[in-house]
């Protein structure tokens, strides 16, 4: 037995060094930065593609490639190009779109367009008499006032009382708009004031000019002409306005939500990748307009283009794919619409709508039968808009919301793509496509035509033969 004072044996040697101790107190070491180094997580890891090594020299597809951190969050982001490689028939797009033993595998399409200007030099018009009487408008403005004033085939009185009463029954809109042509401007005014002053004769001015006279003492002409011309006009804006907002929602959740444009996307991602991959590394996804030059990459032969192939494939490989045009309904609605003209005429439509409010508290008061009778017409038309009016800007809402979407869903930016540009791209791809599938089908007659008649030949030679093999053996 060990004694009590006798010490412990000392610990064996070992070639493991200890840990150090842990420390108390001291800062955490800081994560990893995002893209050097840890784990991401299972939403942001992407599968690394592969380089494709093929068997020839091939063209190579012009497109604007996007890269892992650009396609998150869109439709690139769910696509597996790489599993159709053991569907779509490379080898036999190997043989069509090889380079190498002809000239140049890439025709490139200029589509510069020349146009004239359209200007056309109008010459030879009338010199407009000199009146004898005085003027007081510029000689051009003198001419265009008789022709408006010819028009509009209305005394001055009736046009003053129409328009205090916002008349548009007496001042038809065609009137309106002349009449709004004809507004006085603060030069003409200022001199029919002076010539009144100074008490000259109104009767030794034109009539044109005493036409205008008269028009310059109407209390707001050019507010009250406004309004007219809004309240007229409301119905038809709001009629052109709708169907372009509802255009534009429809065209917008069909091509963010359609399976087979997603489905068809992911083919010419495919397809682009096995061309691009060996030279300038795998895509991830490609912005939409490369999809303007599958028809510029053509055959060794120039025959074909890429999107001949790809059609040939969505026929033979994906026939359920072959109508996905089908799923993008509004698109060519869509693809005239401006998001900047619709806000604009919103706008306008508000504004309009703000001066009508005030021009009726204004005549509050008024007892003329010129301003009760506009008091009437602007409740009557304050009732019955405003509702629409407000569904109308919430609709817009939906449609710029429903845009934006559509627009980042392709790995685009609502900043620097319009509506016009970005559906104007799916109908050129929809039209180029269908008329590719025109070809193909041409293509595939004439062939299966030179093979029926090489096939009937073929077979007249082997009878001419036969018969002539019996005639040798009668002979012998």
């Amino acid at each position: 037995p060990l004694s009590a004072s006798a010490p412990p044996p000392p610990p064996p040697p070992s070639s493991v060094p200890r840990p150090p101790p842990p420390m108390s107190g001291g800062p955490r070491p800081p994560p990893p930065m995002p893209g050097q180094g840890g784990l991401l997580s299972p939403v942001d890891a992407m599968t690394i593609k592969r380089k494709v090594t093929t068997k020839y020299k091939l063209p190579t597809l012009n497109w604007i490639a996007l890269k892992p951190n650009q396609v998150r969050g869109t439709i690139f982001n769910d696509l597996d190009d790489e599993k159709l490689h053991s569907v779509i028939d490379f080898i036999a797009f190997e043989e069509e779109f090889k380079i190498g033993c002809s000239s140049g595998g890439i025709l490139m399409a200029n589509g510069d367009i020349s146009e004239a200007d359209g200007l056309n030099t109008i010459g030879g018009s009338k010199r407009f008499k000199k009146p004898e009487l005085t003027s007081l408008m510029e000689h051009t403005r003198l001419r265009n006032v008789a022709i408006s004033r010819r028009k509009l085939e209305l005394s001055v009185d009736v046009v003053s009382r129409a328009v205090n009463a916002l008349d548009l029954q007496t001042l038809h809109i065609d009137n309106v708009e002349l009449l709004l042509r004809m507004i006085p401007n603060d030069t003409e005014t200022k001199a029919y004031k002076e010539y009144e002053r100074n008490r000259n004769n109104l009767n030794q001015l034109t009539e044109e000019d005493q036409y205008m006279f008269y028009l310059a003492r109407v209390d707001r002409l050019s507010t009250k002409l406004g309004i007219m011309n809004f309240l007229a006009n409301f119905t038809d804006n709001l009629h052109c306005i709708t169907p372009q907002i509802h255009a534009l929602i429809t065209a917008s959740r069909s091509v963010r939500n359609s399976a087979k444009l997603k489905r068809i996307i992911e083919i010419v991602l495919a397809i682009g990748n096995y061309l691009n991959s060996s030279k300038r590394g795998p895509a991830y996804g490609f912005k939409l307009a490369s999809l303007d030059n599958l028809c510029d990459t053509k055959s060794a032969r120039k025959k074909l283009s890429l999107l001949h192939f790809i059609q040939e494939t969505v026929r033979d490989k994906f026939p359920d794919l072959n109508n996905f045009d089908v799923e993008l309904r509004g698109i060519e609605s869509s693809a005239q619409v401006s998001l900047e003209n619709l806000s604009t005429d919103l706008t306008e439509l508000e504004k309009g709508m703000e001066v009508a409010k005030k021009e009726l508290e204004r005549l509050r008061g008024h007892r003329s039968s010129e301003a009760q009778h506009a008091s009437s017409i602007l409740n009557d038309f304050l009732a019955n808009t405003r509702d629409k009016l407000t569904k109308l800007k919430s609709e817009l809402k939906i449609g710029q919301d429903a845009f934006s979407e559509a627009v980042e869903y392709f790995g685009e930016s609502i900043r620097t793509i319009a509506p016009n540009t970005f559906f104007a791209i799916f109908v050129r791809f929809c039209k180029a496509y269908k008329a590719a599938e025109v070809d193909n089908n041409q293509r595939r007659k004439i062939e299966a035509a030179q093979r029926a008649a090489a096939l009937a030949a073929q077979r007249h030679h082997s009878n001419n033969n036969n018969n002539s093999n019996g005639a040798n053996l009668l002979n012998d």
